[in-house]
């Protein structure tokens, strides 16, 4: 007994020793998963020497695992945390502060390997403006984890920093990134902020892009707050205040709040259960058995990889979702059915014992009838509204989508329709010709005219654009009248008339001004095309991106929008517009183009005369208007 208390003596002593030698220094962490040839060692080693980062079990830092939004603040939070910025007094009553919202939320108040400073990352993070409520909602969907896009986390990392510099973000920037385009207006300010600081680079990828909708990994994670730490410590910093905003300020002292839109996506998958063509919307049971219901009204529908409609939709049919923050985008359908087309001839009573059968024959020509089943679920719609089959009657045109002798769905038209829409091919007015129109319920109509159809609004041919409405008698067109051209178009707001029927009145980029009203169904968005904004939100001379349509605008967003990829074009300058930078050019096919210079551009349209020839190369903004990449003029 006596040389097992000495034997524990002497240990004890060994682990004092070692205590009083090391003092007050910390371990250095052994990172077993990056060996000292990984590229970024150095980066990674600091974060976990640091505790920016913590290493999981079995000394693994992970780094090629993908980043969750939470991780990145609460990494940030360690880091700031670390430079000695934050009273633990203070951050103890602001977590207790948001504690609340943060359960109810859903937010899992651990998180592998930062054990439980999730709420103190997230409170601080809410506190200092960094983060607002609403985007932290979507850092959970269902119960997993949302991925961080790169754009997102360098916004994050860039607002935190800037609570400590309180630099003014807000200046004329053009970044070298071949793909800036895709950063939304809010963000670029962030990303260039993180590229004055040094914490990364304005060269891109080694295809010179930034890649702002990538996800990204542990090691580049790693990167950014090995410089964010840099910065904390060995720059110059100022202590803020959380009573006054943090917010950069613009000259007229307005703050911009560069909101961060956090993306979630989910793919649902079933089979249909119910189909409502009132509001557009189906009951899906899903692969593990609930019963959901969605909107798509906003969604494109594929067929086996075709484009389709809201019409494809039947009952019992495979389809799978895309759904982003809550709205469907994207319908698949695994099934394509065969379809009949004709006039109803008639439509029996109940056939057999089962009661719920019905035999509908069709008349698909002068002397030939087709005979389809048709059930009390079989979906009809006549002239484009929920309906049942016994209100067919002898005479209606119907489509009838079926699978085998039984019919899926029924489209009819009856003696009088009449709908809006926009073409999707020219028409030929004199000889008649096959027509297909786009509907205002995104389905679509494919039909013929005759010479005797009546055209009224066009004194020039009908060209594939144009906004119609259409009259038609049994699914015939005896009526075609032109409202207007579904375009799209860039300026900037110059009147916001707000009542019953509001208007918008733009300044386009040739210096004309246009007035247009709001479709019953507009959507106005912001930069990114991801968060509804109100007409409340919008101000004079803020830059827009309009599409016209039915009932006038049906789309809004905030900023340009780049419709296509960089091309080039040969024209003849027709005219230089001084006053609004841009030319008006004639290309090759004859076609009318507004040429306009991005800010920062080393070429204006004062470089140029009327009749010169040039090459273009730049990105269309909208149908006619092209944005000046580079420019050249055709030696005489």
């Amino acid at each position: 007994m006596h040389n097992k208390n000495k034997s524990l003596i002497s240990k004890a002593m060994v682990l004092l020793l070692t205590i009083i030698i090391i003092g007050n220094g910390s371990i250095a962490m052994a990172v077993s998963d990056v060996p000292s040839s990984f590229w970024a060692n150095t980066q990674v080693n600091s974060v976990v020497d640091q505790d920016l980062m913590p290493l999981y079990t079995g000394d693994n830092f992970k780094p090629d695992s993908i980043v969750t939004n939470l991780e990145v603040v609460t990494a940030i939070y360690k880091t700031v945390k670390a430079a000695g910025l934050l009273d633990n007094v203070q951050m103890g009553t602001i977590t207790t502060k948001y504690e609340a919202d943060l359960k109810t939320i859903g937010i899992p108040q651990m998180l592998a390997p930062y054990d439980s400073d999730v709420y103190p990352a997230l409170a601080y993070a809410l506190e200092y403006n960094i983060l607002t409520l609403d985007e932290v909602k979507v850092f959970v969907s269902g119960s997993t984890l949302t991925n961080v896009k790169k754009v997102n986390a360098a916004v994050l990392i860039s607002k935190a920093l800037n609570v400590y510099k309180q630099e003014n973000l807000n200046k004329i920037i053009l970044l070298s990134y071949k793909d800036s385009a895709e950063i939304s207006l809010s963000a670029i300010k962030y990303v260039n902020f993180l590229i004055e600081q040094g914490i990364i680079s304005n060269k891109g990828d080694n295809e010179g892009k930034f890649n702002p909708n990538s996800t990204i990994n542990r090691t580049l994670l790693a990167i950014m707050i090995d410089g964010l730490s840099k910065e904390l410590t060995e720059g110059s910093v100022t202590q803020p205040s959380t009573e006054t905003s943090t917010e950069d300020e613009t000259e007229d002292g307005s703050g911009d709040s560069g909101t961060v839109v956090f993306e979630t996506e989910k793919i649902v998958k079933g089979t249909v259960k119910t189909v409502n063509d009132g509001d557009f919307s189906v009951t899906v049971t899903t692969t593990a058995g609930r019963d959901e219901t969605y909107i798509l009204d906003e969604a494109q529908v594929a067929v086996l990889g075709t484009l389709g409609s809201f019409n494809n939709i039947t009952l019992g049919v495979n389809i799978v979702l895309t759904v982003k923050n809550g709205v469907v985008t994207k319908a698949e359908l695994d099934k394509k059915l065969l379809t009949i087309e004709g006039n109803v001839v008639q439509l029996t009573d109940y056939i057999g014992v089962s009661q719920n059968r019905r035999s509908l024959k069709v008349a698909v020509s002068d002397k030939s009838n087709e005979f389809r089943s048709v059930y009390d679920d079989t979906i009809v719609t006549i002239n484009g509204l929920p309906s049942k089959a016994t209100d067919l009657s002898p005479g209606d045109k119907v489509i009838v989508l079926y699978e085998g002798f039984d019919a899926k769905r029924i489209i009819a038209y009856s003696e009088n329709y009449e709908f809006y829409g926009i073409l999707d091919n020219n028409l030929e007015t004199k000889t008649g010709s096959d027509v297909v129109i786009t509907m205002e319920s995104g389905n679509v109509f494919k039909g013929s005219t005759k010479t005797i159809v009546n055209y009224v609004g066009s004194n020039a041919s009908y060209k594939k654009g144009d906004i119609v409405k259409a009259t038609l008698k049994f699914g015939e067109i005896v009526k075609l009248e032109w409202i207007g051209q579904a375009k799209t178009v860039v300026g900037k707001i110059s009147g916001i008339n707000i009542k019953k029927n509001s208007e918008l009145t733009l300044t386009l980029t040739t210096g004309k001004d246009e007035t247009y009203g709001f479709a019953t169904k507009a959507k106005l968005l912001n930069e990114t095309g991801d968060n509804n904004i109100t007409i409340y939100d919008l101000r004079l001379d803020q830059e827009v991106t309009i599409d016209i349509g039915i009932g006038g605008i049906t789309k809004m967003q905030l900023g340009r929008k780049i419709i296509a990829e960089p091309t080039a074009i040969k024209a003849t300058i027709s005219q230089v517009v001084d006053s609004s930078n841009v030319l008006l050019v004639t290309d090759e096919n004859n076609r009318q183009r507004t040429i306009t210079f991005p800010v920062g551009s080393i070429y204006k349209a004062t470089n140029f005369k009327a009749g010169m020839v040039v090459f273009i190369e730049g990105k269309a903004i909208a149908d006619t208007i092209f944005e000046v990449i580079k420019i050249t003029v055709q030696s005489e």
